[in-house]
């Protein structure tokens, strides 16, 4: 009879040591995928802080240089006006292949890299 007892013990230790495995392996997966959230939500105000850089860019430094080498306002505007319609994912193709407009307005490595001098 005692022998019946151990084995029940047993029985009980181990499904507890289940138990317990399932919840840490429960916890991990959620903590990974909140990790993996929170991540993106890094990159995604990273690349937001960008955008506000490069907008200013754009509408100060190289939207003057563009006016004092004698380009009229509608000049500007047509070329915005194009620049507004393209479709990037069609000019550059939906691999995901990123272009970063450099200070000469090509396609450039990093826009850090191209204006950094400036």
């Amino acid at each position: 009879m005692k022998e019946c007892i151990l084995v029940s013990n047993n029985m009980v230790r181990d499904a507890k040591r289940d138990v317990s495995r399932a919840l840490r392996e429960s916890q991990r997966d959620r903590l990974a995928a909140l990790d993996a959230f929170a991540q993106g939500m890094m990159e995604l105000k990273t690349l937001r802080a960008k955008v506000k850089e490069l907008e200013a860019h754009v509408d100060g430094p190289l939207r003057a240089a563009a006016k004092e080498a004698g380009n009229t306002a509608s000049d500007i505007r047509n070329a915005e006006r194009i620049v507004n319609g393209f479709d990037l994912k069609e000019e550059f193709g939906r691999d995901g292949a990123e272009a970063v407009m450099d200070g000469s307005g090509t396609a450039g490595p990093e826009w850090q890299e191209s204006t950094e001098g400036e």
